[in-house]
């Protein structure tokens, strides 16, 4: 039997009725646009992308896997609380191209166009900001994100189609600084872009004057107290379109959340390494949970925070409250194993949390002291601990571990994996190590450490593709089979798919797994 034809007429069976009352994508789009005085101040754009981009996979079908980006939401509403109009397009949600983004920015008539960015969908960006330039010269053009974030002076030396690039943790104050003078100069491209003293003002940007010399500003201060800041514009995007992977939840509708910025470790290979934790007060966090559940129906929290447990006597007052408000939600989040214990898992189980994604990474310590996250998980006997207290308190394991590590040989690789057998959690993640551009595996990478890469192709830089060779593999093939291996070794265990088997308990449960399964075949196995 072909198990993937097998698995989708499986899945088509359980297809519910087409709901007519959703709105059509026009509808959404136009959504997305809140103007003052008849004007949009501001576009904030999520370049387009599909799952299969994202996943470096050729097919994997309409599995989910969108979520509202938070930062654009939060820079939405923070602009509009200022007073001024926007607008915002999260392309990969609503499934349109380059092509359909040019004419909403002709009909809407924006004066910004700003792109939220990551390294992967930088090619896409630059395509509609070069088309832009063309042909709508006097719109301003620029890039945050997570990589103007690490790579914001090379964006600037590389690519003359945007005018700014924005980096810093908070991005709200230096959007607003940059509509605010935008509008000063009555929305004239050319003189605001060749005004520097002006532009020297604007902390947290990057820019061009007209010898070439790049500018880079001093860099924002972060926002010290988050409860400042307006709750996410969730009310802008497509809400009824975003469904996690099939692992990833248990109740629909669902959204994602962010409550602490900045992450508190320094593991090598990550951008948020290093940047320190802010919290908002889970006062402002439970409001926002309301929020979502009196306004969209949201029956499920998906926590985004690198590391949503790291400070206890928050998480305790954070959850405890939870209790309080009994709003019949379920959630999950990330957490990093010497965060927790026993206590704290048995209180996040009375407030709903159903899964935790750890992340392990390794549990070998010569690898883990390479790459720096041997801060955040002890050794391999907390993490067993740990995931066995996890699962008595009755939550599930996730848990993600790397692939193609500094100093790693697949005999290591082997290691990793039959350590994550050991472990078990309920779904694990393999993922091939990726030095983005900034972060200080990159920077050792290129200083002639640990190995070489193999391609500067941004679009390849997904986490599913072999960007570069530690001097323990003989080829990219060898790695790339070593993903394999992990995902097979993994998931055709027996004994494991008899334990998903015997945790299904709802129709909803079947549709997951066959569109998960569907996928992980296609792309894994």
């Amino acid at each position: 039997m072909n198990i993937i034809p097998f698995a989708q007429k499986l899945n088509n069976s359980f297809k519910i009725k087409k709901n007519t009352n959703v709105p059509s994508t026009e509808e959404l789009i136009n959504r997305g646009f809140a103007p003052k005085n008849n004007k949009i101040d501001i576009l904030f754009i999520n370049p387009p992308s599909t799952i299969s981009e994202r996943y470096g996979k050729d097919d994997m079908g309409e599995v989910g896997g969108d979520l509202i980006p938070l930062g654009m939401a939060s820079l939405a509403a923070y602009i509009r609380e200022m007073g001024f109009g926007v607008g915002v397009l999260d392309c990969p949600t609503l499934r349109i191209d380059n092509e359909e983004v040019y004419k909403i920015i002709v009909e809407k008539d924006p004066t910004i166009i700003g792109f939220s960015t990551t390294t992967y969908s930088l090619s896409r960006a630059t395509e509609l900001a070069r088309k832009i330039r063309d042909k709508l010269p006097n719109k301003l053009t620029v890039i945050g994100g997570s990589h103007a974030n690490v790579a914001g002076t090379e964006t600037a030396e590389e690519y003359k189609e945007f005018d700014i690039i924005a980096y810093g943790l908070d991005g709200e104050y230096i959007a607003h600084d940059i509509v605010k003078k935008f509008k000063e100069k009555k929305y004239d491209r050319e003189k605001f872009i060749t005004d520097y003293q002006s532009l020297k003002e604007i902390k947290g940007i990057i820019f061009k004057n007209d010898n070439g010399e790049i500018i880079k500003n001093s860099p924002r201060e972060n926002i010290k107290n988050l409860d400042d800041l307006p709750l996410p514009a969730r009310d802008l995007f497509p809400m009824e379109r975003y469904v996690p992977l099939p692992n990833q939840y248990k109740k629909l509708p669902l959204t994602n959340m962010v409550v602490i910025r900045g992450c508190p470790y320094f593991c090598s290979f990550c951008d948020q390494a290093g940047t320190g934790a802010r919290r908002r007060s889970p006062q402002k966090v439970i409001e926002e949970i309301k929020d979502c559940v009196e306004r969209f129906g949201i029956k499920e929290i998906s926590f985004w925070d690198d590391t949503m447990s790291y400070h206890k006597k928050w998480m305790k007052e954070f959850l405890e409250l939870l209790i309080k408000e009994n709003l019949d939600l379920v959630w999950s989040c990330y957490a990093a194993v010497n965060t927790v214990d026993k206590e704290i898992l048995k209180l996040m189980r009375r407030a709903g949390c159903w899964n935790i994604f750890y992340g392990y990474e390794t549990a070998i310590d010569e690898l883990a002291e390479n790459i720096q996250t041997n801060r955040k998980n002890k050794n391999f006997e907390r993490m067993k601990q740990v995931a066995k207290w996890t699962k008595e308190v009755g939550i599930e394991v996730r848990g993600s571990f790397l692939i193609g590590l500094p100093g790693e040989t697949p005999e290591l690789a082997k290691q990793t994996v039959q350590n994550a057998i050991e472990l078990d959690p309920d779904y694990a993640q393999f993922t091939l190590v990726c030095p983005y551009p900034g972060t200080k595996l990159a920077k050792e990478i290129e200083q002639g450490k640990w190995g070489k890469f193999i391609t500067r192709d941004l679009e390849e830089y997904q986490c599913w593709n072999v960007t570069w060779l530690p001097d323990g593999y003989k080829n990219p093939k060898e790695l790339k089979d070593m993903e394999r291996y992990a995902f097979r070794k993994f998931y055709l265990r027996p004994s494991y798919i008899l334990k998903r088997i015997l945790k299904i308990r709802t129709i909803e449960d079947i549709k997951r797994y066959l569109k998960g399964g569907t996928a992980l075949i296609k792309s894994f196995l």
